[in-house]
This record gives structure tokens, C-alpha cells and sequence, in this order.
């Protein structure tokens, strides 16, 4: 019986695997992930605020904003959890 993190790791396999590929050498540092959760957390969050806290009434175009916070912290959400430590290095730059 399969976890729910290795469903989840094939489910997001197409983001996952250009980040895990390569065999140079990467630096890891120790609060990478526990930051990158924080990070991708704070912009779900900013992007669930603003969804709520928007005025009946205002433009589509606001939305825009909205949607790339989300979808920035959906991916550092997805890395932090389910990214290997050369995934959250290359997220970082840190090669």
C-alpha cells in the first residue's frame, strides 16, 4: 500500500523531476526547507486574504494578482513537502 507522499511525489512529478535532475554538486543549507515552507505559507496566505478581503464589485483584473501569489505558494508548499534536498537547493540557486 502506497503513502499518501509517494502518491502525492507522482502526482507532481512533472514539477518535481526538472528539479531533482542533475549530478552536480548543491548546497543545502539546514533552514532551507523550514524556510521555504514559511515563505510558500505567508504567500498562500496573502493570496487567500486578498481573495476574501476583495470589494463586491471590483474588477476581474484583480484577480491576476491573486491567482500568481497562489500559485507561488503552491509551489513552495509542494517543493517544501515533497522536494528532495538538490529540489529546495536548486529552488534557492544554490548549486
Amino acid at each position: 500500500m502506497s503513502s499518501i507522499k509517494t502518491l502525492a511525489r507522482s502526482l507532481f512529478a512533472p514539477l518535481l523531476t526538472p528539479l531533482e535532475r542533475g549530478d552536480q554538486p548543491y548546497h543545502y543549507p539546514p533552514k532551507a526547507r523550514l524556510i521555504l515552507w514559511v515563505v510558500g505559507i505567508l504567500f498562500l496566505g496573502l493570496s487567500i486574504g486578498l481573495a476574501v478581503f476583495l470589494p463586491a464589485g471590483t474588477d476581474v483584473a484583480f484577480l491576476v494578482p491573486v491567482s500568481i501569489f497562489g500559485l507561488v505558494g503552491l509551489f513552495a508548499v509542494i517543493i517544501a513537502w515533497l522536494g528532495s534536498e538538490r529540489a529546495i537547493a536548486k529552488v534557492w540557486g544554490n548549486r
